[in-house]
């Protein structure tokens, strides 16, 4: 089964690799950035590189590690999410669009999870755990949290992919992409020598798969 994990991981982040360049350049700009650069400006070999990297990473330790039954949300993650957190961390925007697209691929992968354990509160779990997630990075970002408005939407999509495995999962997942977060706000604030907004997405994705890690020492 490690070999059928790592084959699949390798196929689908190639796929996503491949196929970054393509979304790239029909992702339209950020409504209220209009001056914003356009995505297609990312393309390069060194995007390619990144997205091809980050989600065989992503993929080949959430596949070996995860139950099979969980298998369709780390894909999910492993694919959409990870070309989201790459273009999160180059320009500091998560796209909408591509943003909607991971939110539809994580409930699809819910259903199948919740089917696959023929177990129908796994996918009310999951929309459970979105929802609240919503709401408290929506707090966060009422009260001025740091946070973009993106970033709210992402926490709420990334909770409800850990939530196919249990609350417990999800709720670990959201903790440390935010210990994840004050790392990586730390380290940007030393690069830049002064304090300022940063990319969170990242964190947000990395957060389940710190959980998942954890798991094996608890």
């Amino acid at each position: 089964m490690v070999w059928v994990a790592l084959g699949l991981a390798v196929v689908l982040a190639l796929a996503i690799a491949s196929v970054s360049a393509a979304i790239l350049r029909v992702l339209p700009p950020p409504r209220d950035e209009p001056a914003a650069r356009p995505y297609a400006e990312l393309i390069s070999p060194r995007l390619f590189l990144t997205v091809l990297v980050a989600a065989l990473l992503a993929l080949g330790g959430s596949l070996v590690l995860a139950p099979v039954v969980t298998w369709p949300p780390w894909v999910a993650l492993g694919t959409v999410g990870v070309l989201l957190a790459v273009v999160d961390a180059h320009t500091g925007f998560l796209p909408l669009r591509l943003t909607g697209a991971l939110a539809a691929l994580v409930v699809v992968a819910a259903g199948i999870s919740a089917w696959l354990k023929a177990d129908p509160v796994v996918l009310v779990v999951a929309l459970l755990c979105g929802a609240g997630a919503w709401t408290l990075f929506h707090l966060f970002w009422l009260i001025g949290g740091g946070i973009g408005f993106g970033d709210v939407r992402l926490a709420a999509i990334v909770a409800a992919a850990a939530g196919t495995t249990s609350l417990e999962f999800a709720t670990w997942s959201l903790v440390l992409g935010g210990l994840a977060g004050v790392v990586w706000g730390l380290v940007t604030r030393i690069r830049r020598g002064s304090d300022g907004a940063f990319p969170y997405g990242p964190a947000l994705v990395i957060g389940p798969y710190a959980a998942l890690i954890l798991q094996l020492f608890l």
